[in-house]
């Protein structure tokens, strides 16, 4: 057996995962940087402990596992929620892929791609940020407008925006969907106003575009998306506020009111306390920008669970609405 490194001697991945669980078969040589969903070690028949590993990647989980003194050997040196190179074979076993595991040590998470873990918005994110830049253009207030600019301008800023997730499960959670989702508020929020003119509309829009910028903070993508210490102790919404007053103390002469406004319609976009915001709507925009950003996280969350249920019409009841849900899909199919 191969000498195992040390736990603090990470690996330096090669540039560019090449296996994906989805892709294995039985008898396929593995060798590959695997997120490690789960490490622990289980009794054997025989009386002696297995290492049980889940190992991840943006296209699902396969069980690894390693026996005997090897087992025993990387299970003190493998962390959960760590990204490792896996060494080993892919078999069947009991009619289930697994990979009998022989070497694995940590890799460098900084130089892992976050991309080949997590999985990532289907839409374009150039056109998205294509989109989000059309939206700052349709803001004519010059204090909102330069507001926005300086965030978006803002090359690490943008770079962590576009990467972010919009949710860890329930809607957007996939790299890429906090600009998707929003995209898709802005455009619902300009609608309303055309329906609606006296809506304040570059307020809105301001709002639109900074009421989940917090996520950027509260979470983090590297094997998996989790939440940070810092989403879990404050959240997104506080997080947010933060990041823009932080960003108005370098704008010279913002006025106090339109601070007031934007901060306000930001830090209720969840509508009631019991749902995480610290303040209810008080005013239309901050009203409308709550029921948008709720519409847009509710039929991305409805569509998610439904996706890929082929011929199955009803969705099973475990999911964010409680209760059994109709493909739109399978309706097509019927009608």
């Amino acid at each position: 057996m191969d000498d195992l490194r040390n736990l603090g001697e990470a690996a330096s991945p090669e540039k560019g995962k090449k296996q994906f669980v989805e892709g294995l078969d039985p008898g396929d040589t593995v060798d590959d940087i695997f997120f490690l969903r789960e490490v622990g070690l289980r009794p054997a028949r025989n009386g002696s402990k297995y290492l049980a590993l889940g190992l991840g990647d943006r296209s699902g989980v396969v069980d690894g596992r390693a026996w005997g003194k090897d087992g025993l050997r990387l299970a003190g040196r493998l962390r959960e929620g760590s990204c490792a190179r896996v060494r080993g074979l892919a078999v069947s076993y009991k009619g289930r892929l697994q990979v009998n595991v022989r070497q694995a040590e940590l890799v460098d998470e900084d130089a892992v791609d976050p991309a080949d873990f997590v999985p990532s918005s289907f839409r374009d994110r150039e056109e998205l940020a294509g989109f989000l830049q059309y939206f700052i253009t349709e803001v004519y207030d010059p204090d909102y407008r330069r507001l926005l600019e300086s965030f978006f301008a803002d090359p690490g800023f943008m770079d962590r925006f576009c990467q972010a997730p919009g949710d860890a499960r329930t809607h957007h959670a996939y790299l890429g969907g906090l600009l998707e989702h929003t995209v898709s508020v802005a455009t619902l929020c300009q609608h309303v106003t055309v329906q609606h003119p006296r809506v304040n509309a570059d307020l809105l829009m301001a709002a639109a575009l900074l009421h989940d910028i917090g996520k950027i903070d509260e979470y983090e993508c590297r094997g998996a998306i989790t939440c940070s210490r810092e989403g879990r102790m404050i959240g997104h919404v506080l997080l947010g506020q933060r990041l823009i007053e932080d960003r108005l103390r370098e704008l010279d002469g913002f006025p106090r009111e339109k601070e007031l406004q934007l901060v306000h319609a930001v830090i209720s976009h969840h509508g009631e306390l019991e749902w995480g915001a610290p303040k209810r709507p008080q005013s239309v925009e901050a009203l409308v920008l709550h029921h948008i950003d709720n519409l847009d996280a509710k039929v991305k969350g409805f569509l998610e669970v439904v996706e890929g249920r082929g011929e199955v019409s009803w969705s099973e009841m475990q999911n964010l609405f409680r209760r059994p849900l109709d493909s739109p899909m399978a309706a097509d199919r019927r009608s």
